[in-house]
């Protein structure tokens, strides 16, 4: 990791943790407080819950630097991904996309070699729907879903899935368009793991 990349982890790490002990840290105060007023049940809880949050902060400080920097987050991974698609419909467009992804932004490679699974992509204007299978280190994207088995459904109009795809849509738009039901999402947690590789 370099130089840089490792400052910047270690500087929002400290802050990170540093906003977790200010605010353990007035729990502790308060408690004091509502001790010396004769609310000694309450302040025994807040007294408990700052030094919680204060050891928190610490330790979650601590494992934010070294997940970052002995396992590289930044960096190529040793073992690519390898990304196989049908060359025709859906499964193209999404099979080439991901395939960009994962060379332009190496670090995306860990979050799909993690995954086990199916996340079936419809689209509903266009009649169209492709499987993207993930095998930890392997996708197969192919036109189509699976006959059986579990897996997770993520249906929209196309432009949806195309703001989906190239990481325009947040979070607060992505909720909108779950209550709204222009977006319809099966399987979450899966579904969720598939939107960060675009993300």
């Amino acid at each position: 990791m370099k130089w840089g990349t490792a400052f910047r982890l270690a500087l929002k790490s400290f802050l990170f943790g540093l906003l977790w002990f200010i605010v353990g840290f007035l729990l502790v105060v308060g408690a004091i407080f509502l001790f010396i007023s004769g609310i000694r049940i309450l302040a025994f809880f807040a007294g408990f819950a700052g030094l919680f949050l204060m050891f928190f902060g610490f330790f979650a400080a601590m494992f934010k630097v070294s997940s970052g920097v002995f396992l590289g987050k930044d960096e190529i991974s040793i073992r690519p991904v390898e990304v196989t698609y049908e060359r025709e419909g859906l499964a193209s467009i999404l099979g080439q996309l991901i395939e960009q992804i994962l060379s332009e932004k190496p670090a995306r490679a860990n979050i799909a070699r993690d995954m086990k699974g199916s996340v079936v992509v419809k689209v509903r204007d266009m009649d169209a729907t492709a499987t993207v299978e993930f095998n930890q280190g392997r996708i197969t994207v192919y036109n189509g879903q699976p006959v059986k088995g579990k897996f997770s459904v993520i249906s929209a109009d196309f432009d949806v899935i195309n703001d989906l795809a190239t990481g325009r849509a947040g979070t607060l738009k992505t909720m909108l368009w779950v209550l709204t039901r222009r977006l319809r999402i099966k399987g979450i947690r899966m579904a969720r793991k598939f939107q960060k590789i675009f993300s």
